[in-house]
């Protein structure tokens, strides 16, 4: 749980850090195999997908998203 500023900017560079390991992974695997690829990509995507929840809760915005998306 991000509870302030420094947190929520370390959590922008993990975000960020994270999107740049999937889209190296990417480039690499998914020549040789998009089912590799698939295979790996799970544990960023959740990574991802955790670190998301946590900056829309930080900013308040986590019940909009979680609207637009039903």
């Amino acid at each position: 749980m991000i509870s302030g500023d420094k947190e929520f900017q370390k959590s922008l560079q993990q975000l960020e850090r994270m999107y740049r390991a999937l889209a190296t992974l990417r480039a690499e695997v998914v020549p040789q195999s998009a089912a590799n690829f698939q295979l790996l990509a799970e544990g960023p995507i959740d990574e991802i997908n955790r670190l998301r929840r946590e900056i829309d809760e930080y900013l308040g915005i986590a019940q909009h998203t979680t609207a637009a998306s039903v």
